[in-house]
């Protein structure tokens, strides 16, 4: 429809209000939000608790709030704060995995194979299957002791995800129910 002469134009709410009002996330808060809880998540688990799965579940809080406090007037959903939390414990594993290779590095690659190959022993003693056996000799090769590190990984990214997003998703319904009070 075209514009009447002689008559202004009101813009729409939601062009006016840029993207905090288009979109569930505002990413230019998120991004920054997302950062600081990664790095948070990824020095938590340098420490005894944060091990447990505690540094993970930070991350996702900690991202929700950090957007919350960011921008106070967009919408924070359980699902949004599950993604917020997910991204951060993305960047928290990436930052975490970075720095523990390079300790790795320096304290020396012998010693994690040492350590390695003695919990594949242990764990070969308590069974006398000659299947499981087999199992663990290859375990004790080059080529094993690459893919337990790479299921290790794989393991610890998807609880990096999993207990990432739960802690945004709670994060979220907190403040939610915080704003209510």
């Amino acid at each position: 429809m075209a514009a009447e002469v002689g008559v202004p134009q009101i813009p729409s709410l939601q062009a006016s209000a840029g993207p905090q009002l288009g979109s569930r996330i505002n990413w230019v808060h998120a991004r920054p939000s997302i950062i600081l809880a990664g790095i948070i998540s990824a020095v938590l688990m340098f420490f005894p608790l944060g091990a447990y799965g505690l540094g993970m579940f930070a991350a996702g809080a900690f991202a929700a709030v950090f957007y919350h406090r960011r921008a106070p007037y967009s919408p924070l959903t359980t699902g949004s704060g599950a993604w917020l939390g997910a991204l951060s414990g993305m960047i928290g594993f990436g930052i975490f995995t970075f720095f523990l290779t390079v300790v790795t590095l320096f304290s020396g690659t012998q010693r994690l194979r040492t350590v390695l190959l003695e919990a594949i022993s242990q764990s070969a003693a308590r069974t006398s299957d000659p299947q499981t056996q087999q199992a663990f000799e290859y375990f004790k090769t080059s080529d094993g002791l690459a893919v337990i590190l790479v299921l290790g990984l794989l393991f610890l990214f998807l609880l990096f995800l999993l207990f990432s997003a739960l802690g945004g998703a709670l994060g979220a319904i907190w403040l939610r129910r915080r704003r209510r009070t």
